[in-house]
């Protein structure tokens, strides 16, 4: 009987710790699950908010890079400022973020008084969920994107005119950019032993002669020209091929009251696509005198032609289709002579 007492005795003993080690289990249970709740609420929410940040930095992207088309713009034409900065809203809102505001937009980078770069940051607070249990009500979030001007160092539709390196230097120095002679009615300014260069420029060193020039001053050529390209130098003084091919062009222009007696493009207001604007080549002569290297390229609108030849206009400073150096604008930049390509730089 005392053995079967003492057996009882140690049974609920062993009962009770059982029992206690079992409340002791659902505690832990219970606060792991707590605990892991927790880090899956922050999972999902921050996995919510991580979705929001690649939409958010699409925004910034076509909002900068598009607006920064427009680029560059003088520092002291508010217009132009409010102008550029109203794209890049109405850019972020096309892409589900109508908050920007134009404190959100940022022009840098200036060179000859003008800017070169835009920023665009673009803010969100996005709410949480799970995270709420924490306390965290909301999470902020900024995105942001930069986008540069770059000269170009290769690029299509260039025409067969253009200008030396030393002069377009000499130009660039003094601001003597407008009402440029850029092909001549009688001889170039060129070394005393090339007689019979007037300006003209054969791109494909196929020596098409009258024909493929006269396409290329209304069309451009369709190849590529780069910096470093060597060029011949096309005899004669083309004033048909050249007179035709301006008139063409110039009479292309749609913009601006163009078509019912208005100006059409000038330097005042212009539209980076239309035909009056050429892509030219900035060159120094080669060795043998008979050919040019390609230094850079420029962008040229066209204003009047005689009919013995010549063709004036004015420089522009402009974003053209290309492949840029990937430098900055000025800062002894070489190449750089106004016709630039728009990089994403962050």
């Amino acid at each position: 009987m005392k053995k079967l007492c003492a057996l009882l005795r140690k049974t609920r003993q062993l009962r009770r710790l059982i029992d206690q080690e079992q409340g002791d289990a659902l505690i832990i249970v219970a606060v792991s699950m707590v605990f892991i709740m927790g880090i899956l609420a922050l999972v999902i929410d921050l996995g919510l908010a991580f979705l929001s940040t690649g939409e958010q930095q699409k925004a910034a992207d076509a909002a900068v890079y598009s607006a920064g088309r427009l680029l560059p713009i003088e520092t002291g034409n508010l217009t132009s400022v409010d102008q550029i900065k109203d794209s890049a809203i109405s850019y972020a809102s096309l892409n589900g973020f109508p908050d920007l505001t134009p404190d959100d937009i940022i022009l840098g980078k200036i060179s000859n008084g003008q800017y070169t770069e835009i920023r665009v940051n673009v803010d969100k607070s996005v709410p949480m969920y799970f995270a709420k249990i924490f306390g965290i009500d909301y999470l902020d979030l900024s995105r942001s994107a930069v986008a540069k001007l770059s000269p170009v160092i290769r690029t299509t539709g260039v025409a067969p005119i253009g200008l030396t390196k030393e002069e377009m230097d000499a130009r660039i120095a003094s601001n003597n950019l407008t009402h440029v002679t850029l092909k001549y009615g009688i001889q170039n300014p060129a070394p005393d032993d090339s007689p019979s260069f007037f300006g003209a420029l054969d791109l494909d060193g196929q020596g098409g002669g009258a024909s493929d020039y006269r396409i290329w001053i209304t069309q451009g050529y369709a190849g590529e020209i780069s910096v470093g390209d060597v060029l011949l130098e096309e005899s004669g003084n083309m004033v048909g091929p050249t007179y035709q091919g301006f008139e063409e062009r110039y009479a292309a222009c749609t913009h601006f009251g163009a078509l019912s007696g208005g100006d059409g493009c000038t330097t005042e207001h212009f539209e980076p696509s239309c035909p009056r604007i050429v892509k030219v080549p900035v060159y120094s002569y080669g060795a043998d005198k008979k050919t040019v290297v390609v230094e850079g390229f420029a962008a040229f609108l066209l204003e009047n032609q005689t009919n013995d030849g010549y063709i004036t206009g004015s420089f522009l400073n402009m974003v053209t289709n290309g492949a840029s150096s990937g430098m900055n604008v000025g800062e002894g930049t070489e190449g750089d002579f106004g016709l630039y390509n728009l990089i994403l730089s962050e």
